[in-house]
Order: C-alpha cells, then structure tokens, then sequence
C-alpha cells in the first residue's frame, strides 16, 4: 500500500540515521562481537519505523535484523566472519530499500522478503550450543510502590508527548482499511456480469466490515454506521460503487486534518442516504390462470425441463429437498395434462 509523501520523507531520514549507527557497528565489529545492546537498540528502532510506513515487505527485514541482534544480546547466536558479512550484507540491501520507499512496488516487497528469508536461514546455523547462565531472579515489585498514597507525586506518568498518539493510530489504521476497501472496490469497478462479478462484491462487503470493526474499535460511530450501511447495499450500480471508492479515498487521504476528515464523513453519509432507490417495480399484468395450465404439447415441453431439474438435483445429490419433492408431483401432474387438448 502507498503512504503519505510526507511520512516517507521522515522514515527516510530517520531510517538513514539507524542504518548509519548500524553500519559503523559491523565497521568497528570486524574482528569481534558489536555491542549487542546498543546494535539492538538502533535495530528495533529501525524496525518500529519501518513498521509505521505500512509498505509491506519492508518491515519484515528489518524484524529478521532485531531478531539476530536480541539473539547476541541473550547469548542465543554465535557471532563470526560469516553471520558478520550476512548482515553486513542485509544491511547494505536495506539502504537500498529504504531509498525506493517514495516508488513501493512489488518487485522491492519481493526483495525486502527474499532477504529476510535469506537473513533468517544464516542466522539459523549460529545457535548457541551453550545454555546461557540462569540470571539470577528478580524481585518483583508491586506496581502499587509506584503509586504511593501518601500524597507524594507519582513515580510512573504517563508520556505528555508520547512517539504517536491514539488520534494518529486511528488515522494510520483507519487508512490501512480503507485501501483494502479501495483496492477490492477497483476490481469490483472493472469487472464484467457474472459470478466473478458477484465473488468481487462480497469481497468489497468483507473490506467494508472489516474497515466498520476497525471504526468501531475507535469508538467513530459515525464511520461505522456508513461503512455497515454500504456493505449491506447490493453494490449493483455504478452510483454504489463509486460512492464506496469516494469514501474510501476519503478515509486514506492522512493531510486532511480530523475536523475535516469528520465533516466529509458526515457529508458522504448523508449523500448516501440520499441516493437514489431503485425505481419502483412495475406491478404485472393480471394474466387468466387458465393461460397457466400447460396442456397437450405445452405439457410434454414442460415436463422435459422439469426433467432436466430433476437431473440437476440428482447430480447435487439433493433429490430429498423440497425443492426435488415439487418438481415430481408437477412431472407427476404433467403426465396427465399432456393427453388434453
């Protein structure tokens, strides 16, 4: 999936910073084991800003390197030449991913996860053949020593300006759904007549109840009453499916700000609301029921094609239905009217 222009340019540059640090620890670790805290603190934080870009793939090599280096840090993993030059080298292919970040496509998830893969296999040949020494215990402390109550300020507060806050995790996971609505609602808007067409509509209704559980988790009624009313639609018409797609970009769309992204919900659920319904069905011409009976020839021709269900059915295996039941005493009936005139 894409993401915004802005937050790529940052993870760019944050991520530069890490794989520096990073490199000049497997420069300075040559002849011996880097400094396992400190490779693993700028790993996991390359990871966690890997992760926040949502481009798949990406994230997954960089996991594999926090993986290897929690493994050094827990004596988990032996470290020599060759496991030195295998991140050495999954570091360099790294920079070079995170470079292609603005342009995501497959080819680089393709890449991303084929030395991930790579990485992992290496590394799977450096387990410790020694069990590192038991620590020793820890006491536990209880959590209420942090929040004494004798009126003394709190030891634990919570952070006045924490790396992301609820709001951006809400815009950050509310976009990720709405690409896949966005995505199976593209498919849905190219595809022909036919049972294709009616496995990509269920596909677009799955997206939508996804992207209404992900609203409702945040506690944003009002995007999953919408995104509930869309899936129940029948998504028959090219004023469905585009009203799915324009909210849907809508919800991806990480410039506008809450209060704008708020009213456009309001106004693409009222604008829903208000589509047009389908015009009311004509009520049928009163035909005589005795146009109805079949009779003579029109009788036979009847009864084949009743026959023909009834070879369906047994096909399927479900000549016990009802459904199986009727069509034999119609055949049954048939039998008769065919001798009249």
């Amino acid at each position: 999936m894409s993401a915004p222009h802005a937050l790529i340019e940052f993870f760019q540059k944050e991520a530069m910073e890490y794989l520096g640090r990073l490199d000049q620890m497997m420069a300075d670790a040559e002849e011996q084991t880097p400094d396992a805290a400190a490779f693993l603190t700028n790993a996991r934080a390359l990871r966690g800003s890997a992760t926040m870009t949502r481009l798949e793939g990406l994230p997954d090599l960089a996991s594999t390197i926090e993986r290897i280096a929690t493994g050094l840090r827990d004596n988990e993993l032996r470290w020599d030449q060759r496991l030195h030059f295998a991140v050495r080298g999954a570091l360099v292919e790294l920079r070079s991913l995170v470079e292609r970040a603005g342009v995501w496509t497959e080819a680089e998830q393709r890449r991303s996860r084929t030395q991930s893969v790579a990485l992992a296999a290496v590394a799977a040949g450096y387990l410790a053949t020694d069990t590192p020494a038991a620590s020793p215990a820890t006491q536990v402390v209880p959590i209420s020593r942090f929040f004494p109550d004798d009126g003394m300020p709190a030891i634990l507060q919570r952070n006045a300006a924490p790396p992301i806050t609820l709001a951006q995790r809400f815009r950050t996971d509310i976009a990720a759904a709405a690409d896949g609505v966005a995505r199976e609602s593209a498919a849905l808007a190219t595809s022909n007549a036919g049972p294709s067409q009616l496995a990509l509509a269920d596909g677009v209704r799955r997206s939508l109840l996804g992207l209404a559980d992900v609203a409702e988790s945040y506690g944003a009624a009002s995007i999953a009453n919408m995104a509930t009313r869309m899936a129940r639609a029948p998504l028959a018409t090219a004023h469905e499916r585009q009203g799915v797609q324009s909210v849907a970009r809508l919800l991806m769309d990480r410039e506008i700000t809450d209060q704008q992204l708020a009213q456009q919900v309001k106004q693409s659920s009222m604008t829903w609301a208000g589509a047009p319904d389908a015009p009311p069905a004509v009520a049928p011409a009163v035909i005589p029921i005795e146009s109805l009976l079949y009779r003579g020839h029109s009788a036979i021709t009847r009864a084949r094609a009743v026959r023909d269900e009834l070879k369906t059915h047994w096909q399927r295996g479900t000549l016990a239905e009802p459904a199986a039941h009727s069509l034999f005493e119609e055949l049954s009936d048939l039998l008769d009217l065919a001798v009249t005139t």
